[in-house]
């Protein structure tokens, strides 16, 4: 990965001298708007090459394919435009300055809009990873009670709670912290009831913790 970003930039600073060899070549005359131009057509060139070599931080972006095609759209249409005002020989300093700056503006609403979308995704994806973390935790501990059951019947009271909380919301609309340290030392409880074969108690845990979960869904 790190030699194809590599060569990426150098096929991205090669592309830029060819092109700016090129128009020193056919233009014969620079203006201040040709200058203009040349320069949106470069930038174009250089935010397409640095979108490829900017560093992967690890985390898989939710945007990031909606992030590269507004770059390649950007960069694409600025080349374009910067072109073919260059080659028709556009003298009007202000037009120039309008289109660039539109041009330009558009692509940084377009990519902050969605780097605020992309940080939104990704803290979400952070805290729908750890409440599937939490639920994890409670069906493995629930699990192991249910390897000291010898009785059928509570055996199948357990396992109704062990899939109530293992099928448990991830995906929540508020802080569940609370309801889940409720659930966890429930599960404890739960746990010392059975090795204590304490039945009245143990219906009494399972209960709440089932009852825990229904209020842990409705967030």
């Amino acid at each position: 990965m790190k030699n194809n970003k590599i060569l990426y930039g150098l096929i991205g600073i090669v592309a830029l001298v060819i092109v700016d060899v090129i128009i020193y070549l056919c233009v014969k005359e620079f203006t201040v708007a040709k200058w203009i131009n040349i320069a949106g057509l470069n930038l174009s060139i250089i935010i397409f090459w640095a979108a490829g070599i900017m560093p992967d931080d690890g985390n898989k972006r939710f945007l990031a394919n909606t992030r590269l095609s507004i770059v390649t759209i950007y960069s694409v249409l600025t080349f374009i435009i910067s072109a073919l005002f260059i080659l028709i020989g556009i003298q009007n300093i202000t037009l120039s300055i309008i289109v660039q700056i539109i041009l330009l503006g558009v692509f940084i609403i377009f990519m902050a809009t969605n780097t605020m979308a992309n940080n939104d995704s990704i803290n979400i994806n952070n805290v729908d990873k750890t409440n599937y973390n939490k639920i994890l935790d409670m069906t493995k501990r629930i699990e192991l009670i249910m390897n000291m059951i010898d009785n059928k019947d509570m055996y199948k009271k357990i396992e109704k709670t062990y899939d109530m909380v293992k099928n448990a919301k991830i995906t929540l609309s508020g802080d569940s912290t609370q309801i889940d340290n409720d659930i966890m030392q429930a599960i404890g409880v739960l746990d010392a009831n059975v090795q204590n074969k304490n039945i009245d108690m143990i219906d009494e845990q399972l209960n709440k913790i089932n009852n825990l979960i229904n209020r842990r869904n409705q967030m």
